[in-house]
This record gives structure tokens, C-alpha cells and sequence, in this order.
């Protein structure tokens, strides 16, 4: 379904606009994007898509060689060894994934599902006139019981065992939440969310070691430690989470039809927010950017939300 002249409003996008409404505007506003992928966004985004290709019908190898196609050249702008190191970590990830859930009792029943839903007023159950809801949800599965979930793929750089915070954390993600009510409104009967969380490792290249020993090095710890790695956790939505939310989201559409309207885009500027903003630099050196065009560095996106397309998945 495609809601033509609505902006469509992306779990990426509110989080975006909720940690700055200056990032969104960067990002969402003028469509900006630095040329350089950040290593942890690339790494995170290949290994979804062997995931995603896997879950459609490829073998384990197959959807290696897919998701890892993407290393086979080299950027001028890259160290060749980084580079090596992370194609051989997305290698042993993914091929320690298909291992561990090889014989699981979870059924992937649709892979990838693009949605476009209207963006409801929970009060007067209105529908905005400038705004829908957009996403793609990674799977919708099966479970030994019967019930219907929401997948979703995690990949982390901290602690996953049973009592990490990161758990408590997922309690309140909004993203889910979305997909839940976007599954819903598409027809699924969804029952709850089932989180596969993949960690990163934090094993590092020895001196003298090449990328191809550490790849194999680091699929033997994988083998020794999978519990390490991967986990995978229930954690359902219950209805007065998906009403709060439901209320947080028109709130949210309603400041950014006010920034719009006034052209007021305040900064949120903390260690925490900055270090993680591929536009810090723009902000905090008052480096004023003309609309249509990007400045050193950066590019204009021709879709602000190529995750949602075909061809930026």
C-alpha cells in the first residue's frame, strides 16, 4: 500500500528525531548523508542481509557470499587490513548464526515485510494528512506453540547474558512497538516479539596475525562460547505499552509539523549525542548548509529512507 504525499515517518527517523531535532533535520529535512558508512552500521548491514537471504530459501553459503559480496572492493578511503578483519567477522558471524539456529523450532513465515500504514490520532482516530508510518519489519515467525511473533535481528557491541541491562532496555523499544502495530494493521495476529540478538566481538586482530587466521580464530570462540554471541529472548508487548506509544507517536508528528512551520530545529548537544552524529561537524562549527546542496563530505540522498527500497537494502 503506498500513501502518495504523505512523509513517511520511520522508527530510524523518530528515534532520530527524539535524540535531536537538528540531526533530523540534517538527515530527513535536507536528505544529507555522509559518503562514508560507519564500519558499525556497514557490518550491522551486512549481516542482516545474510540473515534476510537465508530466511528465503539460501543456503548458509550462499547467503555468506551475499551478504559479504560487498567487501570484494576495497575504498581508497579504508585501511585494507580493517576492511579484511570485518569481511572475515561478518563471515564467522553469520556462519555461527545458521549453526546455532540450525535446528530451532522457530519458523520464519514472511522475511522482510515492508509496510505503510496510516498515522492514527488516538483520540479522534483521525488520520494525519501529512504523515504515515513506514518501516520493514524483519520477519514474522511462527513459534513452536503456535503463536505468531515479530522477528527482529539485533547485532550489539555489549553484554546480551541473561542479566544485562540491554534486556530491560529492549522492554521500551519504541521500534518494535511500531512493527507490532504496522503487523497488525497488515493482518498478522501477532502475539508477541522474539528478539534474536547477535554481539559483536570484541576478540581484536594479533600482531602478525592475518585476517584469514583471525576469522578462523574467532569462528573457534564463536564454537567454544556460543552463549556469548547469541541469545535469543521473548519479550512481548502488552497492550497499554502499544496505547502509551500510540499517543507518543502523534505527539512527536505534531512537533515536527511546529518545527516545520517555524523553522526551528534546536540542537541537543551532550558527549553522548554529538560523538554518534555524522553531522557534528556541520553543528558544532556553524557550518550553514544550503538546501540542494551537500558539502564536503556528504551527499543528498535521493530517497531519505533507502532502507525501505529494494535496492538500499
Amino acid at each position: 500500500m503506498t500513501m502518495t504525499g504523505l512523509s513517511r515517518l520511520t522508527a530510524t527517523r523518530l528515534a532520530t528525531l527524539r535524540a535531536c531535532p537538528r540531526q533530523h533535520y540534517y538527515r530527513y529535512e535536507l536528505g544529507l548523508s555522509r559518503i562514508k558508512d560507519a564500519a558499525a552500521l556497514r557490518l550491522g548491514a551486512a549481516f542482516h542481509a545474510g540473515i534476510e537471504a537465508h530466511s528465503k530459501g539460501a543456503s548458509a553459503e550462499d547467503a555468506v557470499a551475499r551478504a559479504t559480496e560487498g567487501y570484494a572492493r576495497i575504498p581508497e578511503w579504508t585501511d585494507p587490513v580493517e576492511w579484511a578483519v570485518e569481511h572475515e567477522t561478518v563471515n564467522a558471524l553469520l556462519a555461527g548464526h545458521f549453526w546455532r539456529y540450525e535446528k530451532d523450532d522457530v519458523e520464519v513465515i514472511a522475511p522482510e515485510v515492508v509496510f505503510e500504514i496510516p498515522l492514527v490520532n488516538p483520540d479522534t482516530g483521525a488520520k494525519s494528512r501529512t504523515f504515515c508510518l513506514a518501516g520493514k519489519i524483519d520477519a514474522i515467525a511462527e513459534l513452536a506453540d503456535g503463536r505468531v511473533a515479530v522477528l527482529e535481528y539485533k547485532t550489539c557491541g555489549e553484554d546480551i547474558g541473561p542479566d544485562s541491562d540491554y534486556w530491560l532496555r529492549l522492554r521500551c523499544d519504541l521500534q518494535i512497538s511500531q512493527y507490532v502495530l504496522a503487523a497488525r494493521a497488515i493482518g498478522y495476529d501477532i502475539a508477541t516479539v522474539l528478539y534474536d540478538v547477535t554481539r559483536k566481538p570484541t576478540i581484536r586482530l594479533r600482531k602478525n596475525e592475518t585476517p584469514e587466521e583471525y576469522g578462523e580464530r574467532l569462528l573457534t570462540d564463536i564454537g567454544d562460547r556460543p552463549d556469548y554471541y547469541f541469545q535469543r529472548r521473548e519479550i512481548p508487548r502488552f497492550e497499554d505499552d502499544l496505547i502509551e506509544f500510540q499517543s507518543e507517536l502523534w505527539q512527536q508528528a505534531q512537533q515536527l509539523i511546529e518545527s516545520r512551520k517555524r523553522s526551528r530545529w534546536f540542537r541537543n548537544v551532550s558527549r553522548m549525542t554529538c560523538s554518534n552524529c555524522q553531522f557534528s561537524d556541520l553543528c558544532l562549527q556553524r557550518i550553514q548548509v544550503t538546501t540542494g546542496c551537500a558539502p564536503a563530505g556528504y551527499e543528498i540522498l535521493p530517497d531519505v529512507h533507502p532502507e525501505l527500497s529494494a535496492k538500499g537494502a
